[in-house]
């Protein structure tokens, strides 16, 4: 079985939380932000609009690191055209895949499995090891977190985007992480999507200041045909459930499917097709995060 799980991820010896959040804090302490993308639910586009946004500032001449906090199952590297590649133990620090723009990528996909494959789940500190031939092998995800955040050699970056898995269990693990942490909510027009990222935020607003905006995606169909966005779903409800919480809508962005197409091909999309509507609002979308993020915080050090 790998050292890097059994010495690195809770086992007798390492470190504890405590060292853990300190570390955290002594890491993140030059990083303007740390911004988490939250979704309720799955399939509304999250992990394809962070990266984007994260390509949009990288051409501007932001430095971008992105953790790809779904460990379980990770879609970054692929989304930005990267092949994952297994890497051997890391010692005490871990060195982020180089992406393109010169984006700084983190991902369970480049950490060593082993003999066995690896399901971060909320256990306690510590693998789990699987009985009887069983598979695969669990381990933390807290403690998984921890060690990223931690031990990461960001360098000198300006934002740090966390791609969080879909579900409201996610806010909690990421502010008891790091407190510090902004939030940025996507959702699609669904009346369902709405009312989850609706209680989703009333969660979050339980930490003072978290809550950066939301994002509507798919709120419309981009036909080039007819020049214009037509409806693709009921339309209405997440601005209606955003504003009874208080919190802004930062866009809303259509459906064009040459967006899905791209992430599949593992294409930055604002790069191949800057000049489309959804490309223009995605430009616009990222400087108002960036603005946003300034405004929030001048440091993630400042209220950890």
């Amino acid at each position: 079985m790998r050292v890097f799980w059994d010495a690195d991820f809770g086992e007798p010896g390492g470190p504890s939380r405590v060292e853990d959040e300190a570390r955290i804090r002594s890491n993140l302490s030059a990083v303007r932000a740390l911004i988490a993308w939250v979704s309720a639910r799955g399939g509304v586009g999250k992990s394809a609009l962070l990266a984007n946004i994260a390509a949009v500032l990288a051409l501007a001449g932001r430095k971008i690191a992105i953790v790809d906090a779904d460990l379980n199952s990770p879609s970054i590297m692929p989304m930005l055209g990267m092949k994952a590649g297994r890497r051997g133990a890391i010692g005490d620090e871990l060195e982020p895949a180089a992406g393109p723009l010169g984006l700084r990528i983190v991902s369970s996909e480049f950490l060593p499995e082993g003999d066995l494959p690896i399901s971060f789940a909320d256990i306690d500190e510590g693998p789990t090891l699987p009985q009887n031939g069983s598979r695969p092998k669990e381990c933390s995800y807290l403690a998984a977190m921890r060690r990223l955040l931690g031990r990461t050699r960001f360098g000198a970056v300006d934002l740090i985007f966390v791609d969080l898995a879909p579900g409201t269990e996610q806010i909690y693990r990421m502010l008891k992480i790091a407190p510090q942490t902004k939030l940025l909510f996507s959702s699609h027009p669904s009346e369902l999507s709405a009312r989850a990222t609706r209680a989703a935020i009333e969660i979050a607003q339980q930490f003072p200041d978290s809550v950066l905006g939301v994002i509507e995606n798919m709120a419309g169909f981009n036909c080039d045909s007819c020049h214009r966005v037509r409806p693709l779903m009921p339309y209405g409800s997440l601005g209606a459930h955003a504003r009874e919480v208080g919190i802004p809508v930062l866009e809303r962005l259509p459906f064009d499917p040459r967006f899905a197409e791209s992430c599949e091909r593992g294409v930055i999309f604002v790069r191949e097709y800057p000049q489309t509507p959804m490309g223009k609002q995605l430009v616009a979308l990222a400087h108002a995060i960036d603005k946003a993020a300034s405004n929030a915080q001048a440091g993630v050090a400042t209220s950890a």
